[in-house]
């Protein structure tokens, strides 16, 4: 039987959440169980449209898909995977061009994605679709104990809306989308935006004596205000256990972490795009 790609609102959400979590079952980042209550809450905080969603089938078996969002004229892949039995068979390739076809007919600048850079063989295939290496985004981590290297400032608390507004007007506009002004106004509720200078922080608290800080911008590009920002966040959580996903790059803050005691996590990704025009 052929293999045919079908929108991925032809599926309910218990079989796309199944087929995702055997797409990411082993994956080099860790398994990924996801159910179907889960799955709108996902596809928010990835930007994601189901309307532009693809699947691979074969005989009627879901055995891929792809989930994509679409902003800024631009479209992203923001979670694509096979089960294991479609592996082999062309099926992401397949997949991958509808969505590159389809961003190209509707008159869009490119798609873009992110990958890690040890997927080599979801590196490979990005790279022979004509998608170009952008930025290393590194994650991090930092134990307490390391000394401050910069005085702490007096940030400015903002509301999630007024920081996604800010990062959208000072922030690069080529941020990865999940550290962008557009992610940010799907943010899940919870987490503290301060703002000092030129910089922008968000952070949560993940467990018990481990903080999430999954956002910090600094439109400057010495990162002094990002400095500042680390050293309050670290003054003020003196026993906590920092980590930062795998999206910032060097430019924007990974500096600024790096010189204050955030080592980088094993595993980083690339930002990858595709230019249609």
């Amino acid at each position: 039987m052929s293999l045919e790609i079908v929108p991925a609102s032809s599926f309910s959400d218990e079989a796309l959440a199944a087929c995702f979590t055997a797409a990411f079952d082993g994956y080099i980042a860790g398994s990924f169980a996801m159910n179907a209550a889960a799955l709108p809450r996902f596809l928010a905080r990835q930007g994601a449209d189901r309307a532009l969603g693809r699947c691979v089938v074969r005989g009627g078996e879901l055995l891929g898909l792809a989930f994509v969002g679409q902003y800024a004229s631009r479209r992203r892949v923001g979670g694509m995977g096979l089960a294991a039995q479609a592996r082999g068979s062309g099926a992401s390739r397949l997949l991958l061009q509808r969505v590159i076809d389809e961003a190209r007919a509707a008159g869009l600048d490119a798609v873009e994605l992110e990958v890690f850079a040890q997927n080599m063989p979801a590196l490979k295939l990005y790279r022979a679709m004509g998608f170009i290496d952008g930025p290393p985004l590194w994650g991090f981590s930092r134990e307490p104990g390391a000394p401050l290297v910069a005085a702490p400032a007096v940030p400015r608390v903002v509301d999630t809306r007024a920081a996604a507004d800010w990062l959208l007007a000072h922030g690069p506009a080529d941020l990865p989308y999940q550290v962008s002004g557009h992610a940010l106004r799907h943010a899940d509720p919870g987490g503290t935006a301060w703002r000092f200078g030129q910089a922008l922080l968000l952070f949560s608290e993940a467990a018990e004596g481990r903080l999430s800080l999954p956002l910090l911008v600094d439109a400057d590009p010495a990162q002094r205000d990002a400095a500042r920002l680390l050293a309050t966040l670290i003054e003020s959580h003196p026993a906590h256990t920092i980590r930062v996903p795998q999206l910032m790059r060097d430019d924007v803050a990974g500096r600024a972490l790096r010189e204050a005691g955030f080592v980088p996590l094993e595993l980083n990704q690339i930002q990858m795009h595709l230019p249609l025009r």
